[in-house]
């Protein structure tokens, strides 16, 4: 793919919003795609890239945006994080990290687009990829009383996340991940297991998903291991969608 095209592919796509706010001393900017003003509120979804990605790579590959249209779809960028002895653009993966800019961030875009967006502040939900998704556990944990749900791929729990509020939670892993094992995304799963007082047992939620929480359960955990490895695999957007649209009411 030549540079050219690979610029032209990553540019936000037809009703795509870019947003610049000012957190503390930096400008921070993300893109957000919108429905149209309704009367009633509609659910807001967080979706954060990986390290090294970007706001326009995550809309682009993901599409969360076209997987529920309904709903107010945002896309923060990350600021330059050092990582794995590189630097690039990322999210803090502990709480105090940075001076906690990248929580004062997701609060910034949260009050703008409740705002701006009318979205429902009682559905509000975040997922992120890799590093996009360890924030997300730490959005859970520090963040939780404004979510209503959350999703991770290819990501694992930081420290902070044990004894968090239960919190319903989709877990996306590949059982050949090289840089993520899949290991630690199990631990991640027990430990949100162990926050929402949920037993092991399980039942089928969708081919190649389990469910641990019985149908009563306000608070399950959902959890594929996939053959593949540290990837946002086909399919997984939509997956999201179902789970986050579950608990949307």
């Amino acid at each position: 793919m030549t540079a050219l095209l690979a610029l032209v592919l990553l540019q936000p796509t037809a009703g795509a919003e870019s947003v610049t706010l000012k957190v503390g001393d930096v400008e921070r900017t993300a893109i957000v795609y919108a429905p149209p003003k309704g009367k009633a509120p509609v659910p807001v979804v967080f979706v954060f890239h990986g390290f090294t990605g970007s706001a326009r790579q995550a809309a682009f590959s993901y599409r969360m945006h076209e997987a529920w249209k309904e709903v107010v779809t945002v896309y923060p960028q990350g600021l330059d994080v050092d990582l794995l002895g590189r630097t690039a653009p990322g999210w803090q993966v502990a709480s105090g990290l940075q001076g906690d800019r990248d929580l004062a961030f997701y609060d910034a875009l949260l009050a703008k687009v409740l705002k701006d967006r009318h979205g429902d502040p009682k559905r509000v939900f975040t997922c992120g990829m890799s590093n996009g998704a360890i924030f997300s556990y730490l959005l859970v944990a520090k963040r939780g009383a404004t979510l209503a749900g959350a999703a991770t791929v290819g990501g694992f729990a930081p420290i902070g996340f044990a004894a968090a509020a239960p919190m319903p939670l989709l877990i996306v892993h590949g059982k050949n991940d090289d840089l993520i094992r899949i290991n630690s995304a199990e631990r991640s799963r027990d430990a949100a297991l162990k926050n929402n007082k949920l037993s092991e047992t399980t039942t089928e939620w969708a081919p190649g998903f389990v469910r641990y929480g019985d149908a009563k359960s306000k608070t399950p955990v959902v959890w594929n291991a996939h053959e593949g490895g540290h990837e946002w695999p086909t399919g997984t957007s939509e997956a999201i969608v179902k789970f986050f649209k579950s608990l949307a009411g």
